[in-house]
């Protein structure tokens, strides 16, 4: 009667076909019996050997295993005169190194083709999310653009109401009632420029305008003075030229210092001070009326 480890040790060999019938029907016996463990055996075996890319014969030769056996008997020591001890560990052993080294060509294939295939994914997602990463800075890059632009815009819109705002205001100052013109010129050791102030007492408003002074140091500015009748100088507004030397003040005419006698500007630290310390650089005599 055949043992439940030598009908095991057959299974890869019954899987592949290899057995006579007599041991297949063994086999059959034994599995009809109901032996799970063997049953899901000789399934893994029959999956192991349908993933094998090899063109086999539909049936082995029937007189296979007992050329393997004489071949084994015939290669031991003593030849034939000496059998081996254990002619079934000799048969099993040819039993699983055929099926072995077929599932193992077999899983390793199997391991290749999805090694490669998930190189491949790999690759092909790694391509995916470099392209996306270029979109994205590619579209930073257009957000920047347009921001910039956009607020470059905005500076301009800016700049425009600030001129329009300007504009109006010395419009309105020139059609004041009571308006004269007060023209400054450049003192004696100061360069060459000039100032004009358009002044309207009787509604108190005023606006100076100075052209081609020269550009002063950061903690420097242009502060502009009226020359009062009873307090002296007064503060009039501090201003800055732009690049063209072109420098702007809208000023108020003071009520209680008297009348204006002159209008000067002189260069100041920063922000202005209260009475003038710096050097004089524009001077202009207001006419008496």
């Amino acid at each position: 009667m055949t043992s439940h480890e030598d009908i095991q040790a057959d299974l890869g060999l019954y899987a592949l076909g290899s057995l006579d019938p007599e041991e297949r029907q063994a086999i059959d016996r034994h599995l009809a019996e109901g032996c799970d463990s063997c049953s899901r055996e000789l399934a893994a075996w029959r999956e192991l050997v349908g993933l094998m890319p090899l063109e086999l014969p539909a049936a082995a030769p029937a007189d296979l295993k007992a050329r393997l056996l004489a071949r084994v008997r015939a290669e031991a020591p003593g030849g034939s005169a000496s059998p081996p001890p254990a002619p079934v560990v000799a048969r099993r052993r040819i039993g699983w190194a055929v099926p072995f080294a077929a599932a193992a060509m077999a899983l390793l294939a199997l391991m290749v083709y999805r090694e490669i295939g998930w190189r491949a994914e790999r690759e092909r997602q790694t391509a995916v999310v470099a392209g996306l990463q270029q979109q994205i800075e590619a579209a930073h890059g257009d957000l920047a653009k347009v921001s910039a632009a956009l607020a470059a815009r905005e500076s301009d819109v800016a700049s425009l109401r600030a001129a329009l705002a300007g504009a109006q205001e010395s419009l309105s100052i020139l059609q004041a009632r009571g308006l004269s013109l007060v023209a400054l010129r450049e003192t004696k050791d100061a360069p060459p420029a000039e100032g004009h102030v358009l002044l309207s007492p009787p509604t108190g408003r005023a606006l100076f305008y100075a052209f081609d002074l020269p550009p002063v140091p950061a903690d420097k500015t242009y502060e502009l003075w009226w020359i009062t009748e009873k307090e002296g100088p007064v503060q009039a507004g501090v201003f800055h030229p732009d690049a063209q030397g072109v420098g702007r003040v809208e000023a108020t005419v003071p009520s209680d210092a008297g009348a204006i006698q002159a209008a000067a500007v002189t260069v100041e630290a920063a922000g202005g001070v209260p009475k003038p310390q710096g050097p004089m650089v524009l001077l202009g005599n207001v006419a008496k009326s």
